[in-house]
Parts: C-alpha cells; structure tokens; sequence
C-alpha cells in the first residue's frame, strides 16, 4: 500500500485536504461510471437547477481548467462539506436499495431514459423504479433526497425533476430509450422499450399502453435520524413540457457559450438571497456579486462567520436537549401535567401548527398551469405586498473562477444523433 506523507507544518489540514480531494475523485470516478459525460447531455436535476439559476447550470457543464493545490483553505474546507453530503446521500440510497431487496421487490437502480427532445439531448436517471404485475401493473418511482433536516414542503427543483422523471417514463414507454447498468456502470440492456427491459429483467409482462398501468412518483427524503415521503406525484403534460423547454433553453445556451455566440455572464442567475449561491463553484465571479475589494473587512467577516456558525451549533444542541426531556416526558405519568425539578417545572403540550403559503410550490403550480415562467411570476407579483424595509447582511463564501475560456471542440463535442 502507498504511503502518504502529511506535509508538516500542519499535517491535520493536510489529512482533510487528502479526504476531500480523495472524495472529489472518487465522486468524479463513480458519476463517469453510471452517468457518463454530463456535458454531453441534460439530466433532470440540471432541469431543475436550470430554473434556479441558468448561469451555474451552464456554468458546471462547460470545459474548466484549475491549477492543482491554488484552493484556499476555506475553499477546501467547503470542498470536504459538500462531497461529505453528497456521498452521505450515495450511502443513504444504498440503504433505501437494500431495504428494497430485503423484500424482494422487482426493483431497477439508477434506470436511464435517454431520448432527444428537438435536438435537445436529455437523460433522466431514476433512482429506484419498482415493478409488479399483480393484482395489476403497478410502476413506482422513488426518488432519494439527503436533507439536514426535514422540510416541511418539498422544494420545487425537486418536484420539478420528479414530475420530469414519471412524465418522461410514460412518454417514452414505448422507445427504445431505456438502459440499465449493474453496480459498476456495465451495461445490462440497452436500446428496449420499458416493457421489454421488464421482461428481459424480471420476465414481468407489461401493457404496451402506459395509460393501463398505475404509474405514480415519490420522493423519499432523509436526515441522520429521520425520514419523509412527499407524493404521489402523476404524469403531468404541462410539468413535462415545462422540463423540456427548460432543458432545450440549457442546451442551446450551453451550445452558444461554447462556440462564443454567448456570454455565461449575461445569462439569468438566482433572484435575492438564494441559498444555492454559497455552494455555488462559479459564484467567484458572478456577476450577481459584483462590487469594489475591501480585503481590510475580511477580518470582521471572518468573526461574524464563527459567531453565526457557533450560534447554529449552540442551537442544534439547544434542540437535542429539548428532544431529550420531550421523550422522558413522554414516558413520565405526568401526562400533561407540570414536572417539578427543583427551581424550576416544565410540561409538554400540544401546540396547533402554523399555516403558512409555501410561495415555490406556488410558483411550480402556476408554472404548470400557464406553462411560463413569466407569466407565474407575474401573477405572483400581482398578489404580493411590500412590507416595511428593514437590513440584512449577506455573507457568502468566494469559491473558484472559471479559469478556461470555452471553445467549440467539434471533434470532441458533438450533440448525440
């Protein structure tokens, strides 16, 4: 086995400097396997981002040139976060696909459609589709989501793909779009029809026709110690539709930024505070954030940063210790009734839950509706009111500048056929 030298003088950063890029790598490694080139196509969830924001989906599939070992530490420290959650989400979906086999359910892992949608290249991985024939043909999307915590409501980029993958599954039931790979990304079936993949993988029979089949979407959410379902979720036409002109608007502004008929810098990105933008890998230079250098206040930031990230802590603790006394509660016979505990006395009681307007699921709604995302921000815009201004300070971390100039390679990059 190698050996791998820590440099001094810090070796423990240098540790988490190897984890992170060993992460990257092993990350970069695992999507080339099952998902291939995803420059060469649209997947669901760059449909969904698209909708976010246009410039960082455009931005992550152009050709990037990065100098080895010029990150700084902040960067790399962010680096390791997020390749953390990704991969908690990889081990999270290896769990859901064994409690799957554990009941021995038809189940397919990571099912690809790929089709061409107006010379639009598109991909739709699902991450678990399972199949029966009895009492009658019965086809289940689940789809997995890493979350820090639960959401009350799905987000919209997540309905947004999930619409996309059970309308697309329907619409191409019947092409021959459909591929499945084993563990290590080596192709099982190719080039079938979806009933045909079912009876070349499970001997399952299949209608030819997907209106006899009951189709239905889920999205399945997890944190460490919980979990959620949110569905079902039905072939919608409009939600389709909406993903493919959102994909064709990618692709095509994509194509432009690589043969320099476009600049990435003129294309829209997040409105307001979007939470995306801290994670963004192209956030260095967007436009968005355009404004004059004051390195002297890094400093002052950089405290304000800790204090906020020791705040969360202090409440994530605040937050298991009410857990902790809510279950001895639960299990005391006091039964809502106070408990005396020296100089002080608690109970728990039932409290009625807020109702409040989840404004991006109204937005997708509307979107469905009027098939625009124009006209839903309109309609949107006609029914808000202004509250009274008040000031918030936004800090976001500077994460890496595109350092490549794209070029149109035809030889290397050509649109599927």
């Amino acid at each position: 086995m190698p050996q791998v030298a820590l440099p001094s003088p810090d070796p423990a950063t240098a540790l988490l400097s190897i984890i992170a890029q060993g992460l990257q790598r092993h990350a970069e490694a695992a999507t080339a396997a099952t998902l291939g080139d995803r420059s060469r196509y649209i997947g669901l969830s760059d449909i969904g981002r698209g909708l976010d924001c246009l410039r960082g989906t455009v931005a992550g599939k152009l050709p990037h040139a990065q100098t080895p070992g010029t990150r700084p530490d902040h960067v790399q420290a962010a680096t390791l976060s997020r390749q953390l959650t990704l991969q908690r989400g990889h081990c999270f979906e290896s769990l859901v696909g064994q409690a799957l086999t554990a009941h021995r359910l038809n189940t397919l892992h990571q099912l690809e459609i790929d089709v061409v949608h107006q010379d639009t290249p598109i991909k739709a991985h699902l991450d678990f589709v399972l199949i029966s024939d009895a009492p009658g043909p019965t086809v289940r999307i689940l789809e997995c989501k890493s979350t820090k915590r639960l959401p009350e409501t799905l987000y919209a980029s997540y309905e947004c793909q999930v619409y996309g993958q059970v309308g697309l599954l329907k619409a191409a039931w019947n092409t021959p779009a459909f591929v499945f790979r084993d563990t290590t990304g080596t192709i099982l079936h190719a080039g079938l029809t979806f009933p045909e993949l079912c009876q070349a993988q499970f001997g399952l029979t299949l209608p030819t026709n997907p209106n006899q089949v009951d189709l239905e979407a889920w999205v399945l959410c997890l944190s460490m110690t919980d979990a959620k379902v949110f569905g079902p979720y039905r072939p919608h036409r409009a939600m389709l539709q909406l993903c493919l002109k959102t994909a064709g608007t990618i692709w095509q502004q994509l194509q432009d930024c690589l043969e320099g008929k476009g600049d990435i810098d003129s294309l829209p990105t997040a409105s307001g505070c979007h939470p995306l933008c801290a994670f963004c890998d192209w956030n260095a230079d967007c436009p968005k954030f355009d404004g004059p250098d004051q390195p002297g206040w890094e400093g002052d930031l950089q405290a304000l940063v800790s204090l906020k990230t020791s705040r969360r802590t202090l409440e994530e603790t605040i937050e298991e210790k009410e857990a902790a006394i809510k279950a001895a509660y639960a299990i005391s016979q006091v039964q809502g009734g106070w408990v005396h505990a020296g100089a002080y006395r608690c109970k728990v009681a039932q409290q009625t839950g807020r109702r409040t307007l989840d404004k991006e699921k109204l937005r997708l709604e509307l979107m469905s509706l009027t098939g625009s995302h124009d006209e839903a921000d309109q309609l949107l815009a006609r029914c808000e009111s202004q509250g009274q201004p008040f000031e918030r300070l936004t800090i976001s971390p500077i994460n890496r500048k595109r350092t490549a100039t794209p070029q149109r390679v035809a030889a290397s990059f050509q649109t599927p056929k």
